[in-house]
């Protein structure tokens, strides 16, 4: 039996071939949309230089000075958001 060339295979190959092709095109496409949000995201975050935090109620550690905002000294409310600076200082974002 002599070998296959390249011309002398069927169209449906042809077809297979090129539908996977443009599948993995699209899913590495996907991939770096999602890789891409998820950098902004997190550049977003660091140009802010604080993470932000929602207070949900008494018994969570924000950090280990108290529950007091270092900025103005008014202590944290339920549902108040807050910025969680890297030494673990909080304040609120308003």
């Amino acid at each position: 039996m002599p070998p296959v060339t390249s011309q002398e295979l069927p169209l449906n190959i042809y077809v297979v071939i090129f539908g996977t092709g443009i599948f993995v095109f699209v899913l590495s496409l996907i991939f770096c949309c999602f890789f891409i949000s998820k950098l902004r995201h997190q550049a977003r975050n660091v140009r802010a230089g604080y993470k932000m935090v929602v207070f949900k109620d008494e018994t969570t550690r924000i950090h280990a000075h108290g529950l007091t905002c270092a900025v103005c000294l008014e202590d944290f409310r339920t549902k108040d958001e807050l910025g969680v600076l890297p030494c673990q200082h909080s304040f609120h974002k308003r």
